[in-house]
């Protein structure tokens, strides 16, 4: 149960859904951040993060994985012409192993820090794209603009970090969500995102409750991954405000 749990956790609050996450509390609980965008366009743009941070992000990474599969059908389509389904599956499993090691990408959780590389850095360069459209075509404030630039170079220290280390993501996400939020209403005084930051709060540490337990991180890669994300997002809003 608790398993499931932490699966669960992984999945609803996966660092690809942050960005929209964080722009949906700001634009419910302190909307005059969001100038120009007025209130009637808000799920609209809403919906351009959701599609351009999260969905094609996703797309790609299933693009990648691709070959994966089209190798596994092909093994299927041999075997099975020369037997059964229970003696094809007996025989395809040495070699499905093989193929899967092999894959740039191995599962769509990818555990090991060399699966990471390429579709980090590809997710970077979604989101440079996203701030170029942002600053020039979609009529975005100068404070959404900060949000994903900063956003944008932590997923770029975070490639960098990865082609040595395995930092926890889903630590720098949550943290930057947090810090974001934090950031502004410490420095701002405003009380309307203190209960989201609470509950940001609460969730963070769920989440990195959750990657230890799924023994997915050490804490070391949770920590630093926690410190990363939080310390970026709340020295650039800062530095902002």
């Amino acid at each position: 149960m608790v398993g499931k749990l932490a699966r669960l956790l992984a999945i609803i609050f996966h660092p690809l859904w942050i960005p929209t996450y964080l722009f949906a509390i700001i634009f419910r609980y302190k909307p005059e951040l969001a100038t120009p965008i007025t209130i009637e366009i808000m799920p609209r743009m809403l919906a351009i993060i959701f599609a351009l941070t999260g969905i094609i992000p996703l797309v790609t990474m299933l693009v990648m994985r691709l070959p994966y599969f089209i190798m596994i059908a092909r093994l299927w389509a041999r075997q099975l012409s020369n037997g059964g389904i229970t003696k094809a599956s007996l025989q395809l499993r040495p070699q499905i192993a093989m193929v899967q090691r092999q894959s740039l990408i191995r599962s769509f959780n990818m555990y090991t820090r060399s699966e990471r590389v390429i579709p980090f850095f590809v997710i970077t360069a979604f989101y440079m794209a996203v701030c170029v459209m942002m600053s020039s075509r979609l009529g975005w404030g100068s404070f959404f603009i900060m949000v994903m630039l900063t956003i944008t170079a932590t997923s770029l220290m975070v490639s960098i970090i990865t082609l040595y280390w395995k930092i926890s993501v889903h630590s720098v996400a949550v943290s930057s969500l947090v810090g974001f939020l934090l950031a502004v209403t410490l420095l701002r005084a405003e009380t309307a995102l203190l209960f989201p930051s609470a509950g940001c709060i609460t969730i963070a540490g769920a989440v990195m409750s959750s990657r230890l337990y799924l023994n997915v991180h050490t804490p070391s890669q949770v920590a630093w991954g926690c410190f990363t994300g939080f310390l970026i997002s709340f020295i650039a809003t800062w530095m902002y405000f």
